[in-house]
């Protein structure tokens, strides 16, 4: 009974404290761009509520650490928030034109010579943060060559599912960008392996 009350009482601190950040930071982020709309903010906020939920309930009432339970469910975490920034875009379903929604030219050669543009670097920095924790978990689970692929198909997927569905772009920048960010996680967690050998 007495787990019971804690971990409503956590729960309680964890939605709290979730709305407190976001109201305070993360959702002037998002707005850097105006472009997020209020599915994003919720799934921003039910996101780090649940982080927060999960590792109040690790410290306070959990005492076994089981290291695939807690990768998988920070996975899970992440993931609600990754599809709230991918596809909780403003969209206007009258004016989509799907030859609109796919661009297949490259705009890095010309933003790399604008990185004293803070949107430029929200933008390439951004798309290149956001996939390195996708990474580090398909590479604690896949080997190599499987990590790699599956980082590239489902990245492309994304993309593709973004462009068809008006929730955004496909766009060969985020791919790129994207992939970068997949492969420094994969990388990293290819360190740690080695590393634990």
């Amino acid at each position: 009974m007495k787990k019971i009350h804690i971990k409503v009482l956590i729960l309680i601190f964890s939605v709290l404290t979730s709305n407190i950040i976001n109201d305070i930071f993360l959702d002037s982020l998002l707005d850097i761009f105006n472009i997020m709309s209020f599915i994003a903010l919720v799934a921003n906020r039910v996101a780090l509520a649940l982080f927060i939920y999960f590792f109040s309930k690790l410290i306070f009432v959990d005492s076994n650490f089981n290291m695939n339970s807690i990768i998988n469910k920070l996975f899970f975490i992440y993931w609600i928030w990754l599809v709230g920034l991918l596809f909780g875009r403003f969209n206007n379903i009258t004016d989509y034109n799907i030859n609109n929604h796919f661009n297949f030219v490259s705009f890095l050669p010309v933003w790399i010579h604008h990185l004293d543009n803070p949107l430029v670097c929200y933008y390439i920095f951004g798309n290149i943060i956001v996939y390195i924790p996708f990474g580090l978990f398909i590479r604690y689970h896949k080997d190599l060559f499987y990590s790699l692929f599956y980082c590239i198909l489902i990245i492309l997927l994304l993309e593709t599912i973004q462009g068809v569905t008006n929730f955004g772009y496909f766009d060969i920048d985020d791919i790129f960008l994207n992939v970068v960010g997949g492969l420094i996680g994969i990388i990293i967690m290819q360190f740690i392996y080695f590393y634990r050998k």
